[in-house]
Formats: C-alpha cells, sequence, structure tokens
C-alpha cells in the first residue's frame, strides 16, 4: 500500500450528498440514471487511477464489439476493462495487486460504505458492493447507444467516477426522445441503472493537447 492512500480515502466526504434525494430518485425513476454532485475531492484519486492505468494498460483488457452491417447498423463498441474479475487466475491476481498498490481498493470500499445506503434510497433497491474496476478511453473510444436489450443482468448497478485528461468527457442518455449529454464532471458520482439508454461519444482531443484519456473508476453493485 503506497503512502498516498490514507489521504486518498480521506478526500471521500459524504457531507456532499445533502442534496435532494427525491431530486435525484426523480432523475433516475425517468432515466434509469443520477449524477450526484461533487461527493469527493479527486486529487489523489486520479493520479491514483492513471498509476494503475498505466501499469496494466499492456495487459489483455481490451473490450469491443465490431459494427454489424445487415441493412442497419449493429451495436458495437471499443474501450479498455481493467478488471480483477477474469477466467485468468494470474490476471486477476495482478490487477487486484496493482489496484491495492494504488489504494484504489480501500477507496472504493469506503465510497461503497459511505454511498450505498444513499444509492440504495435512491433505486428503492437494497444494494451490495461487488467489486471496482477501471474503464479506460483513448481516443476515439466509445460506446455505441443501448440499453435494456443488451444488458440481460437488471440486478447489476454501477457507480462510476469519471477522469478526463486532454479531453471533455460525457455520457449521453435518452431524454424527451434525444440522446442528450451528461457531461463528466471531477468529484461527482454517476449512477446507472443496467436498462438505461445511453452511449459515450467517442473520446476527442483537446485543440494543441497531448494525448486524450478518460479514466472511469466504477463501482459494481447488485441487488439481491
Amino acid at each position: 500500500m503506497v503512502a498516498h492512500t490514507d489521504r486518498l480515502v480521506a478526500s471521500f466526504d459524504t457531507r456532499r450528498t445533502a442534496h435532494s434525494v427525491k431530486g435525484f430518485r426523480s432523475h433516475y425513476v425517468a432515466h434509469r440514471c443520477a449524477q450526484i454532485p461533487q461527493l469527493t475531492d479527486v486529487t489523489a484519486l486520479r493520479p491514483a487511477a492513471r498509476a494503475a492505468y498505466e501499469e496494466l494498460c499492456g495487459e489483455p483488457v481490451l473490450d469491443a464489439r465490431e459494427h454489424t452491417v445487415d441493412g442497419e447498423l449493429g451495436y458495437g463498441f471499443r474501450l479498455l476493462r481493467i478488471d480483477a474479475k477474469s477466467e485468468s487466475p494470474a490476471h486477476s491476481a495482478r490487477v487486484t495487486t496493482v489496484f491495492r498498490k494504488h489504494g484504489l481498493l480501500d477507496w472504493s470500499e469506503q465510497a461503497a460504505a459511505q454511498l450505498v445506503p444513499l444509492v440504495s434510497r435512491i433505486t428503492d433497491r437494497e444494494l451490495r458492493y461487488e467489486r471496482m474496476f477501471l474503464l479506460a478511453y483513448r481516443e476515439g473510444d466509445y460506446i455505441g447507444p443501448h440499453g435494456a436489450e443488451h444488458d440481460t443482468d437488471l440486478d447489476r448497478f454501477n457507480l462510476q467516477f469519471p477522469l478526463c485528461n486532454n479531453a471533455v468527457g460525457s455520457m449521453r442518455i435518452l431524454r424527451q426522445g434525444f440522446l442528450e449529454p451528461m457531461y463528466d464532471r471531477d468529484g461527482d458520482a454517476r449512477l446507472l441503472d443496467p436498462r438505461m439508454w445511453h452511449e459515450v461519444p467517442p473520446l476527442l482531443r483537446l485543440p494543441g493537447s497531448t494525448d486524450p484519456l478518460r479514466l472511469v473508476v466504477s463501482l459494481r453493485l447488485r441487488a439481491d
């Protein structure tokens, strides 16, 4: 465990959940998602996630589906998924070791302990924390529009903390018939229901900047 782990865990501040649970629930019922603002200072989380990514991005972590073309364009996506849940015990152990070394496991367990009661109230489901994983989007990476017909596990929820580098990141959610942007903001937590309709637009670099990178620290929650 590295020296900054205690600071990383301490950065989480539940006092910022004083916003209206009723408002979060209203948005969740309408769109199957909620964005809870400014829950944590990501000053320490950002370099921890980046360090874990740098160590693990060379592993077999590509998550992609090519589009099919049969009269219409089929669902496709491309990103890196860095997850200890794997068919390879060696890969699982490697990911777990790196996440633990950089304090991400401790931070995620603390975040879950603080937030699961709030998320359970928003969703009206009894949820539990299962594990954390890291998603990485490099230039051009994206997820095509999808929803309930692609996600069949209706007891699986994600609580995400996006971190953008040299890019403006967002998720587009279906709102009143259009895919509307929900922008990434440092410190916000984004709750995703498996039935929500959404996409992640291609990651684009800012003019004159270095390579863009969008990291998403993701907590997997499950309803029993």
